[in-house]
């Protein structure tokens, strides 16, 4: 678990994107593999460019005339931002899978009566990047650090190479698609804690930053406030109410047994509030012109200065520029007993 790391892996048509990296023979019988090549080690096929092309300059450079191919697309750990060194493999005796062509182009074709394909054992192992010396795979290295280990042979290369696979995977098309339609995004992730030097960086351990534990940077430029946006106005009318409704002669906001209060709510800084009876007799008018509080409060009174009558009342609230809306609200007023004083 110490080195294992959170992982995205991207898969794309996009060829400026593609990572250089080993072909690996996964025939599980080398007298059926092309060239006799054992399982897990270089496939024996001629290096290919991006196109599937052998003998080009992009195929062979670096001198690797054998063994070489390209992932179309790229790795990264999520935890350090390196870009990691990749090898897929192919199974050159299903040749009819894509399995002798050192392209990573699985089939969709799961199995047949005698044996599994796995789409033609096109496996994609991920490499990590964890200490720094000689035994260990490095971050992105266009492959050329696996070629040669593997290429090297013996059991303690080989171990060498592969002690550092973070994660393998067997890719296979989906039924009536085609390869490399669109772009594919494989999220691997594992919980653990965060980790001092962890990427590495041999710098960081002289000129410290957050005391060399992982550093991250945000930005919320594309989340800037919009304000005097009148659709948005609009819309939040439909968010004004009256509270409680109904009302049954008391609630929370009344101090005293002799007080009623109730509150319109979700109000913008100018509007006025009418309250009117169902026959339309204007009760009372409220007006508010502060943004200091996003609500008004009616002690229940008239005019007059007297309590209301129970009974079902319209609110009508105007925002100048903005809009109108109407509320109904049911209030229930029982006398008041002056005997409970």
């Amino acid at each position: 678990m110490s080195n294992l790391a959170s992982v995205d892996i991207v898969l794309t048509p996009d060829k400026s994107k593609w990572s250089r990296c080993p072909v690996i023979e996964s025939c599980d019988d080398n007298l059926l593999s092309e060239g006799g090549v054992e399982k897990g080690s270089l496939r024996a096929g001629e290096s290919v460019d991006k196109d599937g092309n052998t003998g080009t300059a992009q195929a062979t450079y670096d001198g690797y005339s054998t063994g070489m191919g390209w992932f179309p697309g790229y790795a990264i750990n999520v935890e350090t931002g390196e870009r990691l060194n990749l090898a897929f493999a192919e199974d050159s005796w299903m040749v009819g899978e894509n399995g002798r062509d050192m392209i990573l182009n699985p089939s969709s074709n799961f199995e047949t009566l005698t044996q599994y394909i796995f789409g033609g054992k096109h496996f994609i192992y991920v490499f990590g990047h964890n200490v720094d010396d000689s035994t260990a795979c490095p971050a992105y290295d266009e492959g050329k650090w696996l070629h040669d280990i593997i290429t090297a042979g013996g059991i303690v290369n080989l171990r060498n190479a592969y002690k550092d696979v973070l994660w393998v995977g067997i890719p296979m098309l989906a039924p009536n698609q085609t390869w490399l339609s669109s772009d594919v995004h494989i999220r691997l992730r594992v919980s653990k804690p965060y980790a001092k030097y962890y990427s590495t960086d041999s710098s960081a351990i002289s000129n410290p930053q957050n005391a060399n534990y992982p550093m991250y940077s945000f930005s919320m430029s594309d989340f800037v406030s919009e304000t005097n946006d009148l659709l948005t106005a609009q819309s939040a009318l439909s968010l004004i109410n009256i509270v409680p409704n109904p009302y049954y002669d008391y609630n929370g906001y009344s101090e005293n047994q002799t007080e009623r209060r109730v509150k319109i709510t979700n109000l913008p800084d100018n509007c006025s509030v009418s309250i009117f009876s169902l026959n339309g007799k204007l009760i009372r008018k409220l007006e508010k012109t502060d943004g200091m509080f996003t609500y008004l409060e009616w002690d229940l009174k008239n005019t007059a200065g007297n309590l209301v009558n129970g009974g079902v009342y319209l609110i009508y609230i105007n925002a100048p520029g903005i809009g109108e809306r109407t509320l109904k609200w049911y209030c229930s007023m029982m006398p008041l007993d002056i005997n409970a004083f």
